[in-house]
């Protein structure tokens, strides 16, 4: 994974959170604002973990091919 996207994409995951936990403290639950709201909440964890699975598992690989040299 370049650097450059996995930057980009925390940024993504991590402005998905912040905003959409902001707005569920102002949201009623029960209203259709709420459900799409916790959705996106929802969309920005999943793409935070993607995000640092793939890093992990990227320094993982390169340590491994790194350390049989």
């Amino acid at each position: 994974m370049s650097p450059q996207i996995g930057r980009a994409a925390l940024g993504w995951a991590a402005f998905l959170v912040l905003a959409s936990g902001a707005l569920l403290l102002t949201l009623s639950p029960g209203t259709p604002e709420f459900v799409v709201t916790l959705f996106t909440l929802c969309l920005g964890l999943l793409l935070g973990l993607i995000v640092v699975v793939g890093v992990v598992w990227t320094r993982r690989r390169e340590k491994r091919e790194g350390g049989s040299q």
